[in-house]
C-alpha cells in the first residue's frame, strides 16, 4: 500500500499532508475504529499493523459488537499506507468493524474538516487523493475476493439503485459521457465481463439488474480467461448486484489489469460503455472531471468493500419497526438531509442522461 500512496501523491500533496496532520504513536491494542461510529480524523498508517475484525458468525452479530468483549474474526490487516476512517469522507456510515493495532504503531492524523476543505478547494490534490483511496481499496476488494469460500452468497434484499453517483457530477460532465459512451444492450444471463479477461471499457449500468461473482477454487488466470464463459459461470458465487446509476469494471480500469471478477445480466439490460482509451485521454487533460471521476470509483469500491464485509462477516441487521426505533440513534438506510439533496440531484441528472441518449 505504501507503494500506492508514494506513486500517486505529488511532493507538494505529501508537504501539505505533513503540515496538516500530526504523527502519534498508537500502542499495540489500541482500537482505531469501532463498528457503526464515526471519526473526525483520517488516519495514514507510516509503520506497524492493523487488524480488521468484524463479529463473528453465530455470536450474536449486532449484540456481540457492543458488548464489552465481542467474539470477533479478523478478516484482512493493514500495512503501511493504509487510511482508516475514509466513510466520513463520502458521508457514507462506516462498517461493523473493529480497526486495532497489532504492534506498536505510527499514524499520521488528519482532522476530517480539514481534509474535506482541501480535497474541495484543489482539484490536483484531490484527483492525486481520491486516485489513491480508489486504488487502495482496490488493493483491500481483491484480498477479500481471494476468500471465496468464506463469502456468503448474496441475499435477495432489494437492490438499491445508486443515482447518487450522479450527484456527483457537473452537467459538461454526463455530456462528455453521453458522446463518448456506447449503448450496449444485453439479454438476460448474457456476459459483460469475464473474470481474468482485461476490460476495453467501463460500464455504467442504465437499467436492468446484474450479478457480480468470483470463481471458487484454484485459480488459473489463462483458464479463467480462455475456458467457456458458460462453463466458468457454473462455479461462480454471485456475491453481489449491480443496478441503475452504478459502475462495472472499476477496479480493472484503475490497475490496468484483468477482472477480478465476472458480471452477468441477470434480466434485460441496458449499459453506457466508455471506451478505455477515451477516458484516460479526457482524465489526463481535464483535472475537474478527473477529481470528480476519482471520488466516484472511490465512493463505488467503498460500498463493494462493505458489502464484501457483509458476506464475510455479519449481515446487516433488519430495520426495526418504527414504534421501536430508536430517536437518538442513527440507523443505516437512514439518509440526512444532504444525502437527501444529493440523491435527489443524482437523479435528476441521470434522468437528464437518459434523455440525451434518446431512452424514456
Amino acid at each position: 500500500m505504501a507503494g500506492i500512496l508514494l506513486q500517486e501523491l505529488s511532493n507538494t500533496d505529501i508537504d501539505w499532508l505533513i503540515t496538516a496532520g500530526q504523527q502519534q504513536q498508537i500502542l499495540a491494542g489500541t482500537v482505531l475504529l469501532q463498528p457503526q461510529t464515526e471519526s473526525d480524523t483520517i488516519h495514514l498508517l507510516l509503520d506497524g499493523i492493523l487488524t480488521v475484525s468484524v463479529p463473528q458468525q453465530g455470536a450474536g452479530c449486532a449484540g456481540a459488537a457492543m458488548s464489552d468483549h465481542p467474539i470477533e474474526k479478523e478478516i484482512t490487516r493493514f500495512s503501511e499506507g493504509e487510511v482508516v476512517g475514509v466513510t466520513s469522507l463520502f458521508n457514507v456510515q462506516s462498517t461493523g468493524v473493529f480497526v486495532r493495532a497489532v504492534k506498536d504503531s505510527i499514524v499520521l492524523s488528519i482532522p476530517h474538516q480539514r481534509l474535506t476543505s482541501k480535497l474541495q478547494q484543489d482539484s490536483h490534490f484531490s484527483t492525486h487523493f481520491y486516485r489513491a483511496i480508489a486504488l487502495i481499496l482496490t488493493e483491500r476488494l481483491q484480498q477479500m475476493l481471494t476468500m471465496p469460500t468464506q463469502l456468503r452468497a448474496a441475499t435477495d434484499q432489494p437492490v438499491k439503485e445508486a443515482l447518487f453517483v450522479f450527484g456527483e457530477l457537473r452537467d459538461s460532465d454526463v455530456d462528455w459521457l453521453v458522446a463518448a459512451g456506447q449503448l450496449q444492450k444485453l439479454a438476460p444471463n448474457t456476459s459483460l465481463i469475464q473474470a481474468g479477461r482485461p476490460l476495453d471499457a467501463l460500464y455504467i449500468i442504465l437499467d436492468g439488474l446484474l450479478s457480480v461473482s468470483v470463481y471458487e477454487g484454484d485459480v488459473n488466470p489463462l483458464t479463467l480467461c480462455f475456458e467457456c464463459v458458460n462453463k466458468i459461470a457454473s462455479s461462480q458465487k454471485v456475491i453481489d448486484r449491480l443496478s441503475r446509476g452504478e459502475m462495472s469494471g472499476t477496479s480493472s480500469f484503475l490497475t490496468m489489469s484483468p477482472s477480478p471478477v465476472s458480471v452477468r445480466a441477470i434480466e434485460e439490460s441496458l449499459v453506457l460503455a466508455i471506451p478505455r482509451s477515451q477516458l484516460i485521454m479526457k482524465l489526463q487533460q481535464d483535472m475537474g472531471f478527473a477529481s470528480r471521476f476519482y471520488r466516484i470509483l472511490a465512493l463505488q469500491l467503498l460500498e463493494a468493500v462493505q458489502t464484501a464485509i457483509e458476506l464475510l462477516g455479519c449481515p446487516q441487521q433488519p430495520d426495526p419497526k418504527p414504534d421501536q426505533m430508536d430517536q437518538d440513534m442513527e440507523y443505516d438506510d437512514e439518509l440526512n438531509l444532504e444525502s437527501l439533496h444529493h440523491v435527489s440531484q443524482g437523479a435528476a441528472r441521470f434522468s437528464w442522461m437518459l434523455k440525451r441518449l434518446g431512452i424514456t
